[in-house]
C-alpha cells in the first residue's frame, strides 16, 4: 500500500524575472513500512519537497495523495489536523520545549490534540521506550546529550502513531557515534514496528542505510 505519492509534482516561488521552479515535475511512491531517504545538493529541492509531503506548503500543480488523499485540494485547517494526527516531524535542531522533560515533550502533541493527561502520558512512555529513552523520562532536554535529545523527538514523531515520518537532516547536529545510533534506530522502527520513514539527508551513512535512495537534482528526481 502506497503511504504517500507526488503525481507531476511542481512549486514556482516568485514570477517574472526572478521566477524560481523549485521542483519540475516530481513523480514518487512510498510504500507502508519503507525507510527512504532524498539525497541532493544544496537548491536540489529537497527542502521544497519534505515540505509539501508533509503538508506545510502546497504545490504549484500536481498532486500529493497521503493514504489516498491529496493534501493539495485540502483546506489549512484540514491539513493541520492531517499533520497533527498521521505525520510525524523529526527536526535536525531537536525542537524539544526546554522546561519539559522528555515525557512531557512527547506527551505534549497528545495533550494538544484532546487526548486525557493519563493516556498520553501511558503513550508517552511507551513511545519513550521504542526508542529506548524510558530511564530519562523525567530529564529536561539540557540533561541530555544531542543523541538523547534526538531520540525524544523521535519519540514525540512517534506518539500519535502516524503514517508517515519525516526526518529532516535528523543527524545534522550530531556527531558520528550518535550520528550511526539515530541511523540504527531508524532503521529498527521500520523493520521490527513497520514504521514508513522520509528522511532528507547531507549524510552519505544515512542514505546508505535505507532501502531506498531518491535524488533530486534541479527540482527533478534523477
Amino acid at each position: 500500500m502506497d503511504v504517500i505519492e507526488t503525481r507531476e509534482l511542481t512549486k514556482q516561488f516568485g514570477s517574472g524575472d526572478v521566477l524560481v521552479q523549485a521542483l519540475r515535475g516530481v513523480d514518487l511512491r512510498i510504500e507502508s513500512g519503507e525507510l527512504v531517504a532524498i539525497m541532493g545538493p544544496s537548491g536540489s529541492g529537497k527542502s521544497t519537497l519534505l515540505a509539501i509531503l508533509g503538508g506545510v506548503d502546497v504545490p504549484t500543480s500536481g498532486k500529493v495523495l497521503l493514504e489516498g488523499a491529496d493534501l493539495s485540494e485540502m483546506s489549512d485547517d484540514q491539513r493541520t489536523l492531517i499533520r497533527r494526527r498521521r505525520i510525524g516531524f523529526v527536526f535536525q535542531s531537536f525542537n524539544l520545549l526546554p522546561t519539559l522533560t522528555a515525557e512531557e515533550n512527547v506527551s505534549l502533541p497528545l495533550e494538544l490534540d484532546g487526548v486525557a493527561a493519563r493516556e498520553a502520558s501511558q503513550r508517552a512512555c511507551h513511545a519513550l521506550e521504542l526508542v529506548e529513552m524510558s530511564h530519562r523520562r523525567g530529564h529536561i532536554p539540557s540533561k541530555l546529550s544531542g543523541g538523547e535529545q534526538q531520540r525524544v523527538a523521535i519519540a514525540r514523531a512517534l506518539v500519535i502513531e502516524p503514517a508517515l515520518v519525516l526526518a529532516d537532516e535528523p543527524t545534522g547536529n550530531l556527531d558520528s557515534r550518535q550520528s550511526k545510533r539515530v541511523t540504527d534506530l531508524l532503521q529498527e522502527l521500520v523493520a521490527n514496528q513497520r514504521h514508513t520513514i522520509v528522511v532528507v539527508t547531507h549524510d552519505e551513512e544515512v542514505g546508505a542505510s535505507a532501502q531506498r535512495l531518491i535524488t533530486l537534482r534541479d527540482g527533478l528526481v534523477e
